[in-house]
Parts: C-alpha cells; sequence; structure tokens
C-alpha cells in the first residue's frame, strides 16, 4: 500500500515510484490490450494507460496547487516540479515499451505495435534519414499545438493521451530497429540498442519535455478558466504562468529540432556508418 501511497497521495509523492508505477501500468496495459482486443491491442494498451495514471496526474496537479497558492508559495519552484515528475512518468511508460518489443515474438511484432510503427519499414539506424531543421520544426510545431490542444480541452486526461502516445512511439521505433537489427549474426542486440539511445535520447527527450511544459500550460489555462474571471489578480498571474511555461517548451523545442538536425545524424554516423 505504500507504494501506491508514493503515487496517489499529493503530500507523499515520490518521482521514482511515479516511474516504476508507470512502467508496471504500462505493461499490464500492453498484455490487457492483447488479450481482451488483441486487433487493436497498440492503441487500446495506450489509452488503458492514460486511464490508469489519472490518479497520479490528478495528485500532482493537486500538490502544485498547494504549492502554488500555499503561503510560502514558489510558482516556479512548484511547476519545475509538476514537470519532473510527469517526465518520470514519461520514461516509464518509454521504457515500458523498450522492453516490451524486446519481449515480444519476433513474428507477432507488426501485428502488436502496428499503431506505433505506422508505415516504418523497419531497417537499420544506419537507414535513417533525419529531416531538414526547418521541416522538423514545422512537424513538431504542429504536435505542440495539438498537446496544448488536447490538454485545454481535456485536461490531464488530454495531457496523458499525448505523453502515452508519445511514449509508446518512441519506446517502439526505436527498439524494433534494434530488434531487427539483431538479425544480423554479428550484431549484439543490448549494444546496439545502447547505441541507437545515444542516438535519439537528446532530441527525444527535450521533445518530451516541451510537449509536458505545453501540456501543463494547457491543463493551467483550462483550470483557470473555469476557477477565475478574466479580469481578477489569479487569472492574471494564471496567465502569465501559461504564457512562461509555453514559451519555455517552444524554446525547448527549437533546441530539440536543432538536436535533431544536426547532433543526431554525427551521432548515428560515428556509431553505425563506418
Amino acid at each position: 500500500m505504500r507504494f501506491f501511497k508514493k503515487t496517489t497521495d499529493p503530500d507523499d509523492l515520490d518521482d521514482r515510484h511515479i516511474m516504476m508505477g508507470a512502467f508496471m501500468a504500462t505493461l499490464l496495459g500492453i498484455a490487457a490490450g492483447l488479450a481482451l482486443f488483441p486487433n487493436e491491442a497498440s492503441i487500446v494498451g495506450v489509452f488503458l494507460v492514460a486511464f490508469s495514471e489519472a490518479i497520479t496526474v490528478e495528485a500532482l496537479l493537486e500538490r502544485n496547487r498547494r504549492e502554488v497558492w500555499g503561503p510560502n508559495a514558489s510558482p516556479a519552484e512548484a511547476n519545475r516540479k509538476m514537470a519532473a515528475s510527469l517526465f518520470m512518468l514519461f520514461l516509464g511508460i518509454f521504457m515500458a515499451y523498450v522492453i516490451a518489443v524486446q519481449l515480444a515474438p519476433f513474428d507477432e511484432l507488426d501485428n502488436w505495435f502496428d499503431r506505433q510503427l505506422g508505415n516504418f519499414m523497419g531497417g537499420s539506424m544506419a537507414d535513417v534519414h533525419f529531416a531538414d531543421f526547418v521541416e522538423i520544426l514545422r512537424r513538431n510545431v504542429l504536435v505542440l499545438l495539438v498537446s496544448f490542444l488536447f490538454a485545454l480541452f481535456y485536461r490531464h486526461g488530454g495531457m496523458l493521451l499525448v505523453l502515452a502516445w508519445n511514449a509508446s512511439k518512441w519506446g517502439v521505433i526505436f527498439s524494433y530497429v534494434a530488434r531487427m537489427a539483431s538479425r544480423d549474426d554479428d550484431v549484439f542486440l543490448p549494444i546496439y540498442l545502447a547505441r541507437t539511445f545515444v542516438c535519439i535520447i537528446p532530441h527525444l527527450f527535450a521533445e518530451a519535455f516541451a510537449y509536458i511544459l505545453v501540456a501543463m500550460s494547457g491543463v493551467f489555462l483550462s483550470k483557470g478558466l473555469a476557477k477565475y474571471s478574466l479580469s481578477s489578480d489569479e487569472f492574471t498571474q494564471v496567465g502569465g504562468a501559461v504564457l512562461r511555461i509555453a514559451g519555455m517548451s517552444f524554446v525547448i523545442l527549437v533546441v530539440a529540432g536543432a538536436l535533431e538536425a544536426y547532433l543526431a545524424p554525427i551521432l548515428v554516423t560515428a556509431l553505425f556508418r563506418h
């Protein structure tokens, strides 16, 4: 019971437990999706994870509210703590999908994770093509806007769906690349997977932080609109926080785009194209 208290009690939340809880909930969601809806397991699992983690995000929002409006308020620190906790939740989901791909029967990979894979055609990291910076930024800004709107209209439910989907997609695709490459007898899978993560983690984790921050701003704006009048001092404070957080998310997204466009190809060349 103490474990669940660490993920559901606003006064006793712990990031390590949040990550472990998300990890276990994701594996359970994948298994339940495969058992109950085998033809749509890849998308059902994401929804189940979002549902299961709702109570944790509600607790995070309550902790944030207390810290922002409390007698010893430090809004910036409160929002930093919430972003860090949400990133740990994201990381738990991401890791679960990476491991699920490695444990899945090889012949079932395309069926079990078809939504995440989409039109992806396998191959190896040496075959991965990175778009130019402008194209990457255009694509990511669109995702940023969708993340904000989902959070604005569906609050923590929309936030969770966006985070769970991105974590599942990224976890599946790059774990799948390593799994496909391991068909070559010269490839040692753990090393290949580690090299893959060295190439992708800088820009993917930066993107994740950007989406987390913009989703937070959407939830805060939604709650502010519902609770305060537009002319109130409280809404002015909420609006200022929303603008600062959304602005920071865009800056981080630009950095993530630069890492993907310029750093990732260098790392791939150094580790896989020699």
